[in-house]
């Protein structure tokens, strides 16, 4: 009897034994838990805080690139490469933020190619034509250059048909272009803007644009490069715009002819001579015999990419936005993102 009452009370021990062994286990595993959670919300706290301060860094910097933009108005009356905004001075800007390391960079949105000037914005009938007989043309030349995923003219064509069609406000379709009657048969199915496109991707949506042409790829390089969706004039400035777009401004001008225009403007010495438009003609080696319509130029420039990238102990946040400044000095930010 006394072996049964020494055996029962030996299990008892051994099932308390366990069962605070398991106790232990849980409270250890529950206290790992605890501090695992706290430490990830101040963590989570830490970086909050972070992203705080870059974000109020790269709104410093949008601020610094539009002051920029404004004293650049107020020395000249024409933009070029050679502007404050363009030659911030990074070390400086750097300086001034103290901690952590900022980066600046303005592009001028004036030396792209307009996709909302595809469509004439005005009311004169004959200015409508010509205006966008000459806008078809160069979309047209500069898709079948060979450097982007563009089959042939006929795709080339049927492509600014459609882009016409989408901004265009009417629901009459292009010969190959595509209305809302076109979209809705789509999965999933989608209506024609029918007003100006409003961001670069917006594109996408469009008949014809593929992800290749769009973004580019090992063998073409990226239509987005090169176009805008800010303005709707169709001026090109001269003094900003790439080598590969230059190229297509005029029969005649090869890509000899196009470095040259750049390599002129890179000069700091000719700044004043970019004030008008047909300083092209005036640099050596230039065909004489070329003659770019006046239509698709300009020395002034009204929309800006400005792009800020903010760093602090390897957290970054960028922000990118598009300013418009208008000839008296006002400026309206059109767009502002951070990531």
């Amino acid at each position: 009897m006394s072996r049964k009452r020494s055996t029962h009370r030996g299990n008892q021990r051994g099932m308390a034994l366990v069962l605070a062994l398991m106790a232990i286990s849980f409270l250890v595993a529950l206290t790992v838990q605890l501090f695992s959670t706290v430490n990830w919300q101040m963590q989570a706290a830490g970086n909050m805080g972070d992203s705080i301060q870059l974000d109020a860094m790269t709104r410093s910097a949008l601020n610094l690139a539009r002051a920029a933009l404004f004293a650049d108005q107020k020395e000249n009356t024409f933009d070029s490469l050679h502007d404050g905004w363009h030659t911030l001075d990074q070390e400086r800007i750097a300086g001034i933020m103290g901690t952590g390391r900022l980066t600046i960079a303005v592009e001028d949105l004036s030396g792209r190619l307009q996709v909302n000037a595809l469509v004439y914005s005005g009311k004169n009938p004959a200015q409508k034509r010509q205006h966008e007989d000459r806008q078809r043309k160069l979309w047209e030349d500069f898709l079948t250059s060979g450097m982007f995923a563009m089959e042939d003219s006929e795709k080339a064509s049927a492509l600014v048909d459609a882009l016409y069609d989408w901004i265009d406000k009417g629901d009459e379709e292009l010969l190959n272009g595509a209305e809302s009657s076109y979209y809705q048969g789509l999965n999933p199915p989608y209506s024609a803007h029918n007003g100006p496109v409003s961001y670069p991707e917006e594109l996408l949506l469009i008949r014809g644009m593929t992800p290749e042409l769009f973004y580019g790829s090992d063998k073409y390089l990226s239509l987005a490069r090169f176009i805008t969706v800010a303005g709707s004039d169709g001026r090109i400035n001269l003094n900003s715009a790439p080598p590969e777009l230059i190229r297509y401004l005029a029969p005649g001008i090869d890509d000899e002819a196009a470095t040259k225009l750049v390599e002129f403007r890179q000069e700091k010495v000719n700044r004043d001579a970019l004030a008008t438009p047909g300083w092209y003609s005036m640099v050596s080696s230039f065909p004489g015999d070329v003659v770019i319509n006046e239509a698709l130029l300009t020395t002034k420039s009204q929309y800006f990419l400005v792009k800020a990238t903010a760093d602090n102990g390897g957290v970054a946040r960028t922000g990118t936005g598009v300013v418009f400044r208008n000839d008296n000095g006002e400026q309206q930010l059109l767009s502002w993102e951070v990531r």
